[in-house]
């Protein structure tokens, strides 16, 4: 340590973007904890994708609507929509205790075609699945909470979590979640409107602390004439521990499709 800034030790070796910085002294100012992007080493990198935007305001997701979020490790099985699928299924997942501190697990299940599967562990969030074999997937493949089934697909949609869409190999989702130990910054976003329907699309960059609710850190309106965006976010956006994130949208014509990607780093607490 060589000096002070403020009330931040200043070290003799710091990450090369002075943005991440600042954001690693905002935390302990405000939050009263140390992070560190490079104790963390990892960043993150989410893609969401919703084909069905209406005229109010959703995630971007391939599911529609908005997640119904949880409080309990209800998310408890998984299954495909064609009963030739057999793949291994990488899931990204926090768990929740009673305090309400997520812990971030990774776990695979083996899908039974349109048959239930239970996960290893039950879940309160899921924020990413992926084909982990060498075949492609033929079904839509979906993680939810104990319901009835429909030829493996949940009848009611709002106890599913994340989907993995017929002829593709990961899902769509613009949302994660960070554990009890993690902060995030999220340095850039880019996305736009799709070919299907001429629109202009409102994303909203929505973070939820632990015990309140979603509030807006970014927004940027993008549309079919004015093309994609790619914007980098200075400041960063921070997100505290134990949060949700995710992008919202709402378009002016029913039917559009938007699709949306953000950056971050992640910083441990040390």
């Amino acid at each position: 340590m060589q000096g002070r800034s403020g009330n931040w030790a200043r070290r003799l070796y710091e990450i090369p973007d002075a943005r991440l910085v600042q954001a690693e002294r905002e935390v302990y100012n405000q939050y009263g904890v140390e992070v560190s992007i490079d104790a963390k080493a990892k960043s993150l990198l989410r893609f969401g994708r919703n084909n069905d935007i209406g005229l109010t305001r959703e995630t971007v997701w391939t599911l529609g609507g908005n997640e119904n979020y949880l409080n309990d490790n209800l998310i408890t099985h998984i299954s495909s929509s064609s009963a030739l699928d057999n793949q291994l299924i990488r899931l990204e997942c926090h768990t929740v205790d009673a305090n309400g501190d997520f812990t971030f697990v990774v776990q695979t299940a083996q899908l039974n075609g349109q048959n239930k599967v239970a996960l290893t562990t039950p879940v309160a969030r899921v924020s990413m699945a992926t084909n982990s074999n060498s075949h492609n997937l033929i079904g839509a493949v979906y993680v939810y909470e104990d319901t009835t089934i429909s030829a493996g697909v949940p009848t009611d949609l709002t106890k599913a979590h994340i989907q993995i869409p017929a002829g593709s190999n990961q899902s769509f989702k613009a949302a994660t979640t960070f554990d009890s130990e993690t902060y995030a910054f999220v340095t850039q976003g880019f996305g736009g409107v799709g070919n299907k329907q001429t629109a202009n699309i409102e994303f909203e960059l929505e973070v939820r602390p632990k015990g309140g609710v979603f509030t807006q850190g970014a927004a940027i309106v993008a549309g079919s004439s004015s093309g994609n965006f790619n914007v980098t976010l200075d400041p960063v956006a921070i997100v505290p521990a134990n949060a949700d994130l995710r992008v919202t949208c709402i378009s002016d014509n029913a039917g559009a499709d938007a699709f949306v990607n953000f950056n971050l780093y992640m910083a441990k607490v040390v």
